[in-house]
């Protein structure tokens, strides 16, 4: 995606502290409602999607403190697009937030070591 989709897809997120957290396995981070566009705005949702898998994934090892340096380029390009993206915050990086995902990620290894052991 260049500049000027990446503007469109995510430029209308704004913070919403009711916002609430899911856990984006293929990015294996967590993401928050107010971080992508609605799915009534599907076209601007699938981009969004597409694009900020990078981004979670590089937020979730700043969280867990393992930076994958591979991925900062897509951090800091979204950072000088959209500075106040929602999921630029502090607290959605450090924190608390590093024991809910610590829950995630182990609950996702138990789901992979049972689909494992039933082949």
């Amino acid at each position: 995606m260049n500049k000027i989709e990446i503007k469109e897809a995510l430029g209308s997120c704004l913070f919403n502290p009711e916002a609430t957290p899911i856990y984006d396995v293929m990015a294996g981070g967590l993401i928050w409602s107010d971080e992508i566009p609605s799915r009534e705005e599907y076209g601007q949702y699938l981009k969004a999607v597409y694009y900020t898998r990078k981004v979670i994934a590089y937020r979730a090892s700043l969280t867990l403190g393992v930076e994958r340096i591979e991925l900062r380029g897509d951090w800091e390009l979204l950072k000088s697009i959209i500075p106040n993206w929602p999921g630029f915050r502090e607290e959605r990086i450090f924190g608390d937030v590093q024991r809910l995902l610590k829950i995630h990620k182990y609950k996702e290894r138990k789901v992979f070591k049972k689909l494992e052991d039933e082949d």
